[in-house]
């Protein structure tokens, strides 16, 4: 069908506005409209909606289902591949979605599918002091964030932000809207929780809440030091430490390395008192930084996180290039393997402005939910590595060959292992296929059963979506 077709029939989807809609041929329409994330990856979609309804949503995928085009849902745009601006297919960006309510006797809380994370912390706390568990970056949108994982500092104790979903209102791929559940479409419901974008747009999440922590302590570590030996044995004793079946759940530890400092953060909910307990600087080096600070409003420190990731330049568009890994007790690294990690870093080539690895502890209450009840598989992972590198411009191969080949080292303790992927870190130089297995694990054949019978045009597709076929 020609351009025509397809402008005609959004326009009318959303109520004849055509403000609701841009095309290709629209003045800046990249950088204003497009305005994707990672830089190193152009997207130019057939066009951008901007529904404010399920119902538009719904009639603007009926569009794409009936005129051959292809459909992602947009909500805070932070997708590594940019997945949410599909080329020369429809966008559909999500951010005129913004319901909010909270019942203040179940606590049941009413949540768009176009909030971002950080009005979705302040909006709960607001009305309750509530709280659903979340990542760490204020600009991600809940829409994707909900429905690809949603792991932060709180998960080893209160689970992931997936975990939480009672229902949810989705748009299917043949334009009917639906509702999911554990009781009603139980396999959209478990599809949604995981792999949502290869299955519809979620336009309305409603949300089991917690009473928001009354005491947390933040917490930072930070040793500066460049010798290969002195680092590797920093992170042998993170290791060992968070592999410990006593660790609290009450805990969360993120061990961040770069060329010059490694830095050990997160978050205990608890007293000051009971945080003390724990005697962590005995089990490392000493660290040249070692602070705490207890906070006693929950909003406070979920935005002091948000904006140290603001500050750091990741949740702005730039160049890059990341991957990851997931590790389970039994493919924690050797120390072999760890002193080569760390000699890889000190000697391979990398043409990259700055590159970092950040290792995110797991388990704890995340593993309470067994690995097939949802479509995210991670559930024994002991930790996640998330690598990144950035540049001015585009990303050299260097840059890509020195993650590539981190990747490598870091799984030689283990060669023949499996590893899985964190799915809302996608890997878009990644074999489409390898990666599908990677994301999903013992899960993919359920989903690609799923996909042949709710959405077998594959209407909700990017590069590495849920395909119906191996």
């Amino acid at each position: 069908m020609g351009n025509h077709a397809i402008s005609k029939c959004l326009v009318a989807a959303l109520g004849g506005y055509s403000s609701l809609v841009a095309f290709p041929s629209q003045a800046n329409y990249s950088s204003a409209v497009v305005s994707p994330y990672n830089l190193d990856y152009n997207v130019t979609p057939a066009a951008v909606t901007f529904p404010r309804t399920a119902q538009e949503v719904a009639s603007v995928v009926k569009c794409a289902f009936d005129l051959g085009f292809k459909v992602q849902p947009k909500s805070g745009g932070h997708s590594y591949g940019n997945y949410g601006s599909p080329n020369g297919e429809i966008s559909v960006n999500l951010k005129n979605l913004r319901q909010f309510g909270l019942d203040s006797t179940t606590h049941l809380a009413t949540i768009g599918g176009g909030l971002l994370l950080g009005e979705v912390s302040q909006l709960l706390y607001n009305a309750g002091q509530r709280f659903i568990p979340h990542g760490t970056c204020l600009q991600v949108g809940i829409g994707g964030h909900a429905t690809v994982g949603g792991a932060g500092p709180s998960s080893r104790l209160y689970q992931l932000t997936l975990d939480h979903i009672q229902e949810v209102e989705v748009v299917l791929a043949n334009g009917t809207i639906a509702r999911a559940s554990q009781t009603h479409h139980p396999d959209l419901f478990f599809a949604i929780r995981g792999a949502g974008a290869s299955f519809g747009i979620v336009t309305k999440f409603t949300f089991r809440t917690e009473p928001a922590p009354l005491q947390t302590i933040n917490y930072v570590y930070e040793w500066t030091a460049t010798d290969p030996l002195a680092r590797a044995q920093i992170f042998r004793s993170w290791q060992h430490w968070i592999s410990n079946s006593t660790l609290p759940r009450q805990l969360s530890s993120t061990l961040t390395i770069n060329p010059n400092i490694i830095l050990m953060a997160g978050a205990y909910f608890g007293s000051q008192k009971a945080f003390d307990s724990l005697q962590i600087p005995k089990q490392f080096p000493p660290a040249q930084v070692n602070s705490t600070q207890l906070f006693t409003n929950f909003l406070d420190l979920e935005q002091l996180w948000g904006q140290q990731i603001q500050d750091s330049g990741i949740a702005s568009p730039s160049h890059f290039y990341s991957k990851s890994l997931a590790f389970s007790p039994q493919t924690a690294l050797p120390d072999k393997a760890i002193d080569r990690v760390f000699q890889y870093l000190a000697t391979a080539k990398t043409e990259a402005q700055f590159w970092a690895l950040n290792f995110e502890v797991g388990r704890g209450a995340i593993g309470d939910v067994a690995a097939d009840a949802t479509a995210f598989s991670l559930r024994d992972s002991l930790f996640i590595m998330l690598s990144y590198a950035n540049s001015k411009g585009r990303v050299s191969k260097a840059t890509v060959d020195f993650l590539n080949g981190l990747n490598e080292v870091v799984k030689s303790g283990h060669p023949n292992a499996f590893y899985g992927e964190y799915a809302g870190y996608v890997d878009p130089r990644e074999d489409n296929r390898q990666a599908r297995r990677n994301y999903w694990g013992s899960n993919l054949p359920r989903l690609r059963s799923l996909k042949g019978v709710l959405d077998p045009k594959d209407v909700f597709h990017n590069q590495q979506s849920v395909k119906a076929e191996p």
